[in-house]
């Protein structure tokens, strides 16, 4: 009785390590910039994706810089004239329409 529960706990907690799983189709931070819904590579009927100027698939807009996340400081600047302030949960945050890569919270 003993070693049928210890095979189950067994079977049970090493079954996810020994499925095989597909890739992810995209990084998942750089999947809810893209415009569109994702295909995976094995979909059926999926069309191959074209590689766009940044190298990443399916982005075909060359003027589109990426910016991820929030430069964190404790003063922050406009560095164009682009850049607005705005005061969001107590903080100030910087937005830039021209250069997303202005975009600066503050700490």
């Amino acid at each position: 009785m003993a070693s049928v529960l210890v095979t189950k706990v067994l079977a049970s907690a090493l079954s996810p390590l020994l499925r095989r799983r597909p890739p992810p189709a995209m990084p998942r931070a750089l999947s809810t910039l893209l415009p569109g819904p994702l295909h995976t590579a094995g979909a059926a009927g999926a069309k191959p994706r074209a590689w766009g100027p940044a190298g990443l698939p399916g982005l075909q807009l060359p003027g589109l810089q990426l910016a991820l996340g929030f430069k964190t400081k404790g003063v922050i600047k406009e560095r164009c004239r682009d850049c607005y302030r705005v005061k969001r949960r107590g903080r100030w945050f910087i937005y830039c329409k021209t250069n997303p890569r202005h975009k600066q919270r503050q700490m």
